[in-house]
């Protein structure tokens, strides 16, 4: 950080990542509720064996959650902190997240979702059963960028040396039409019990984290290889998107890249809180490559069909019907349903999905128009940050006991401190 002018952090995000700090671990990580005590999981591996060992009293293990915002986002969030303001204890903390990863990660090279671990290690048991890896949630990219962006900082090539294993797992994966699957798994398994988890997704940040994490791969490791990866991710991506004026991406495809369903409550519809990722994925990849002929007419489609598909001012349904455009409910049993309230729960059917910090970013107020630069910035949100509808529900209430909204809220704090970066789709590359 030589020659780099520092300044302390406003009061309020200062306390913003102080909050989020004091959910970590002592070990470094962070589960899903502050303080001690079992956290609960949402992975099938890992409820299944809370339920097999609770009654004899063995489910001892915290919790350690990966998927964004979680320890990678957290790391990356204490790294811009120490960035900015230079203070010691943000390192030390994002480098316990750093070699914590390092600790859980799996032969594959990536990691899983959700790690069953006493202090830094994984429980014995699901060590034995972990033979995949997670691409959404920005999982397995999430801690690769984090483990990169520690590298830069610190120079411990044990950081570039995990990130490499896992950069590796994500050329793995990558389909051959471009995307990524939800799940990297063994070719055995996958011959064994198939699944629609083995096709190109968008479903999490799927497909777009990983191109995130090549192109940082890219740029910190100076690997061409990467990117040429990376811009098949991007290319699959504008194939892929849906004709104007329904020009959004749906949450999965099948293997000949038509959209399909996922889950019962997940149907082949297009997704907003989706489209919004893999349009900042396009433009990730338009500022690293300069490709503003194949990718901007992509970006500014995708842009216009979320301008007018909000259902109410700032608020987004998830999922919406193709041809028509409405919004679409689901329970869990897949049957449809007349409203949000109704739809299976716990599940994000509305947000504001970070789509007007999008929208803001592409020089647009959340209605397309040419924003006024006057307005407040909206919040420019991280992968697993659906936000809130208008009037839903306040940050302030709801953050309080849980380290993921922390994390989050800290986040786009930090990022309001920037000004809006140039697009990489206008004249000349600036507004």
């Amino acid at each position: 950080m030589a020659g780099v002018a520092l300044a302390a952090l406003p009061p309020d995000v200062r306390r913003a990542v102080d909050d989020m700090l004091a959910c970590e671990r002592p070990e470094g990580g962070f589960t899903y509720a502050c303080g001690p005590g079992p956290h609960g999981a949402v992975t099938w591996p890992l409820v299944r064996a809370r339920r097999v060992a609770e009654p004899l009293g063995l489910a001892d293990w915290d919790v350690v959650v990966v998927r964004s915002p979680g320890t990678p986002a957290a790391g990356l969030v204490l790294l811009d902190a120490w960035r900015r303001g230079g203070d010691p204890a943000d390192l030390a903390a994002a480098r316990r997240a750093g070699d914590l990863l390092i600790a859980l990660q799996l032969p594959s090279g990536g990691w899983f979702s959700e790690v069953p671990v006493h202090g830094t290690h994984a429980a014995a048991w699901f060590r034995v059963i972990a033979h995949w890896a997670t691409l959404d949630d920005d999982v397995t990219s999430g801690a690769v960028r984090l483990l990169l962006a520690l590298f830069e900082a610190t120079g411990d090539s044990r950081y570039r040396l995990a990130a490499e294993s896992g950069l590796e797992l994500l050329l793995t994966a990558q389909l051959p039409g471009g995307g990524w699957p939800l799940t990297w798994r063994p070719a055995w398994i996958v011959a064994l019990r198939p699944s629609f988890e083995d096709w190109p997704s968008t479903n999490d940040a799927a497909t777009a984290g990983p191109i995130l994490a090549l192109l940082d791969g890219a740029r910190v490791l100076g690997r061409d290889d990467l990117l040429t990866a990376a811009r098949r991710g991007g290319t699959w991506l504008v194939r892929a998107q849906g004709s104007a004026p329904q020009s959004a991406w749906a949450q999965q495809y099948d293997a000949a890249d038509h959209p399909a369903p996922g889950r019962r409550f997940e149907p082949a519809a297009l997704a907003s809180w989706e489209t919004r990722e893999m349009t900042d994925a396009l433009r990730a990849l338009a500022r690293a490559t300069g490709d503003r002929e194949h990718l901007c007419p992509s970006i500014e489609a995708a842009a216009a069909w979320l301008a007018r598909s909000a259902i109410a001012p700032g608020c987004w349904a998830r999922f919406y019907a193709p041809q028509t455009n409405a919004p679409v409910y689901l329970a869990r049993d897949g049957r449809p349903v007349d409203s949000w309230q109704r739809a299976k729960r716990p599940y994000r059917w509305i947000g504001d999905y970070g789509i007007p910090g999008l929208l803001a970013e592409l020089g647009l107020d959340q209605d397309g128009r040419p924003r006024d630069p006057a307005t407040p910035l909206p919040p420019r949100r991280i992968y697993g940050d659906p936000g809130f509808c208008p009037g839903d529900i306040e940050y302030d209430e709801a953050y309080a006991h849980l380290p993921r909204l922390r994390i989050a809220r800290a986040a786009f704090m930090l990022a309001a401190l920037d000004p809006l970066p140039p697009s990489p789709c206008d004249d000349g590359g600036a507004r």
